[in-house]
């Protein structure tokens, strides 16, 4: 929980719009999506005690509550995937403070592949803002393009969906430092100037044996 509220508070836009009570007007209370203004107010209160309060320590205890509330998943002190976390909380304060308050029915739009992606994913977007509009739509939201083609038919479909927040899968390396005897050809009373090596050897975690031989 320390690590998403962590992340999400040095988000300047974000902090600001909530810092200055800017969301305030933006609260939603009748969107039934949302968590009736709770969770927006819990987390301005808990931000402006981080930036703007004297304690050297800040415990975000009434916020954990709120979220537990609409999230009972989150209750209690297991541990749980921050990412979850913070899916969750981008979502939750997005409805809170979307200016959106009666959403149309919006059809979702494809692409056979004949039209400029540039023209289909602006008329997605436009489709996504006719529902939703605030702080986190204009600092986070951001689309996907996704490309499908039937194996049998060829037929292409693609579409641009919205996203909040991306999962992405860091690298992983490991420096392997084997010890190993550097082969030589020398005199008999050179022996003794014989001393092992070593080696740093870049290698995968998941490699095998075989890929430092």
């Amino acid at each position: 929980m320390n690590a998403a509220l962590q992340c999400l508070s040095h988000t300047t836009a974000l902090t600001v719009h909530f810092l200055t009570n800017a969301y305030q007007t933006d609260l939603n209370s009748d969107n039934v999506l949302g968590t009736g203004g709770k969770l927006a107010t819990q987390y301005a209160l808990l931000l402006k005690e981080l930036w703007l309060g004297t304690a050297s320590s800040v415990s975000p205890g009434p916020l954990k509550r709120a979220i537990g509330t609409f999230a009972p998943q989150f209750s209690g002190y297991q541990q749980h995937d921050a990412q979850e976390l913070l899916a969750f909380l981008l979502d939750g304060l997005h409805e809170d403070v979307n200016r959106i308050t009666n959403k149309p029915y919006v059809e979702a739009i494809d692409s056979n592949g004949t039209e400029p992606d540039a023209a289909v994913a602006a008329t997605a977007w436009q489709n996504h803002l006719l529902r939703n509009a605030s702080v986190f739509v204009d600092t986070l939201h951001g689309q996907f393009k996704s490309t499908v083609v039937c194996p049998h038919c060829a037929k292409v479909s693609i579409t641009f969906d919205p996203f909040n927040c991306v999962q992405l899968e860091l690298p992983h390396a490991v420096i392997v430092l084997p010890q190993l005897t550097r082969a030589a050809v020398l005199a008999a009373s050179d022996v003794s100037v014989l001393q092992p090596q070593t080696y740093g050897v870049h290698v995968h975690k998941r490699s095998h044996v075989k890929a430092i031989k």
